[in-house]
């Protein structure tokens, strides 16, 4: 499915591929997660970095691109690299790198001490924000005051974790990952992705006002209510919404 033309939703994955850039877009991959939760006393199986690599292996099965760009939160300690976190950020670039020559990293909140890890891999670029012809790659966890002095189109970031809560008729309430887009005040397009992770905990987007989203971006640059949601779900499929304002009460 597309968005803007210019983007396309991978099948049922979170995930945005671009032909003319030639790139695999994802965000918030939050790697490390089952171990830090370990440390607190949950514990749970490890299976978010295999699974992603799967993923990924099926979509360079469906798509070309010679460009990988994460959207930030590659890890997910907040202050220094754990040593699980450090393993699986290093065996995700080294699998990256055999689907794709480029590998791009742009440094969301969580990535404090991320350079370390990353720094064995030269060709491995980690930036604050990224822009490929038109298009500026961000987190999207602090404002961005020269927005309007950059010449692009489109702006595409993660932070958010967007999804939607759904209830159905018998009141069983089901969470879905989504992508959101839409105009900004300013007119430039934005793309909001969904975590790569499944362990993320997404931000209920019908549920909330627009004061209590995460990002300043989704605060102060965009009416939340015009935005347009894409459901994905890995099994169940892709599902387009209207704008955020008519489904506020689903």
């Amino acid at each position: 499915m597309k968005i803007f033309e210019k983007f396309e939703i991978v099948e049922n994955y979170p995930a945005l591929y671009s032909e003319k850039i030639g790139a695999l877009i994802i965000s918030d991959l939050h790697l490390g997660l089952e171990s830090l939760m370990a440390d607190s006393g949950v514990y749970m199986p490890k299976f978010q970095l295999s699974e992603m690599k799967e993923d990924l292996k099926d979509i360079s099965q469906k798509k070309d691109f010679d460009k990988i760009i994460v959207c930030g939160d590659i890890k997910h300690e907040f202050s220094e690299t754990s040593y699980h976190e450090k393993k699986e950020v290093e065996e995700f670039i080294e699998f990256s790198q055999g689907l794709a020559e480029e590998i791009y990293l742009v440094k969301g909140n969580h990535d404090n001490y991320l350079i370390y890890p990353v720094k064995r891999y030269p060709s491995v670029i980690l930036e604050e924000s990224f822009v490929f012809q038109d298009v500026n790659f961000i987190h999207g966890h602090e404002k961005i005051e020269e927005i309007n002095r950059l010449d692009i189109e489109y702006l595409i970031m993660g932070h958010e974790h967007p999804a939607l809560s759904l209830t159905d008729e018998i009141g069983a309430r089901e969470k879905l990952r989504c992508f959101l887009f839409g105009e900004m005040r300013n007119g430039i397009k934005l793309i909001v992705m969904p975590a790569f992770s499944r362990l993320a905990q997404g931000s209920q987007i019908n549920q909330l006002k627009d004061e209590d989203v995460l990002s300043p971006i989704l605060q102060d640059m965009v009416d939340l209510g015009e935005m347009k949601a894409i459901g994905v779900d890995k099994e169940a499929g892709i599902f387009e919404f209207p704008k955020i304002k008519k489904i506020r009460t689903i």
